[in-house]
């Protein structure tokens, strides 16, 4: 069994690795659509003499210099956009080792990268939910070889290390996925988001664990770190924060309201997207976008007004986490 397609089972469904990885089932690994014409295949900005982020791929990432070694933030789709990652982390930090890694999220699309990094010992933060699966499985290595440490955030999380400092901030529920998790960094004021946050364009709520109730309360915790800037697993990174968090929060609740209307009517989804044109909810994301979003969610909620998720019985069993079919 390779270990690409270990990694896919792990992030794909990790519900389901357990008895997919001891049956050695193939897995098929989404693979990203080839990059505009002219475009490079990375990107990479320095924000500051410890700060450098930029977009591997489809995905952005991020690392920082903390004196002694360095921190990763997500690792890309593939596992060549890890490859250039770590290739400009060793050109930029001259040679640092990378001593730590924070997941934002495990979907694919975002870490599936992360195989490029391993086998190693550094530490790998990602939500708790996701810890116990990935560690006893993605990240157990074979006899001789490095194991990471993996520490799961169900909260907040201080990690201070070469004078520099980062709280975690763990999705307490699901959000855009089960395992959202944002990192401040107090010395730069930069929060990375993951897919919590999209500058520029529409955030994608199709994704089986998606929960617009518990994403409005995640983006409540991001403002509350009160950041001076945002970098996201897709689109530009931005200084507006309060415009981005305003701008997110009211969509999600706009759709919110809505769904909780058409499910008080029972209304077929017909009459549902014809319901969602005269809203006119595409003042903010494309009208195709908000289709997507809006139907993939009235499938799944519940007449109490929550959303079915993959999750089922113990809590601490990470429900199902695929990737968007297309770049987010």
């Amino acid at each position: 069994m390779t270990i690409r397609t270990v990694l896919s089972a792990a992030l794909l469904s990790l519900a389901a690795f357990g008895s997919a990885a001891l049956a050695q089932v193939p897995v098929a690994v989404p693979t990203p659509p080839p990059l505009p014409a002219g475009v490079p295949a990375f990107e990479v900005a320095q924000y500051n003499s410890f700060t450098w982020y930029g977009r591997f791929g489809f995905t952005n990432c991020a690392f920082l210099d903390m004196g002694d070694g360095v921190l990763v933030i997500d690792t890309g789709w593939t596992k060549q956009d890890a490859e250039n990652l770590k290739a400009q982390i060793k050109e930029k930090t001259k040679g640092k080792p990378i001593r730590w890694i924070v997941l934002t999220q495990t979907d694919i699309d975002s870490n599936g990268g992360i195989e490029a990094f391993l086998p190693t010992d550094a530490t790998i933060f990602v939500h708790a939910r996701a810890a116990d699966v990935l560690s006893n499985s993605l990240f157990r290595p074979a006899a001789g070889q490095k194991r990471p440490t993996v520490v799961g955030v169900t909260d907040q999380l201080v990690v201070s290390a070469g004078g520099r400092r980062l709280e975690l901030v763990a999705a307490p529920g699901s959000a855009h996925s089960a395992y959202d998790l944002a990192v401040l960094c107090n010395d730069n004021g930069l929060a990375f988001v993951g897919d919590l946050l999209t500058p520029g364009r529409c955030p994608n709520m199709q994704g089986e664990a998606a929960d617009p109730v518990g994403w409005i309360e995640m983006i409540d915790r991001v403002r509350k770190l009160n950041p001076a800037g945002l970098v996201a697993s897709r689109g530009e990174p931005t200084k507006m924060v309060f415009q981005e968090l305003e701008q997110t929060t009211s969509y999600l609740d706009r759709v919110v309201r809505f769904l909780s209307e058409q499910k008080v009517k029972n209304a077929p989804e017909a009459r549902v997207a014809a319901e969602l044109s005269m809203k006119k909810l595409g003042d903010y994301c494309p009208q195709r976008a908000d289709n997507a979003n809006v139907l993939a969610l009235y499938r799944r909620m519940q007449a109490d007004g929550s959303f079915s998720s993959p999750v089922a019985g113990d809590p601490t069993t990470p429900p199902v986490a695929k990737p968007s079919p297309a770049p987010k």
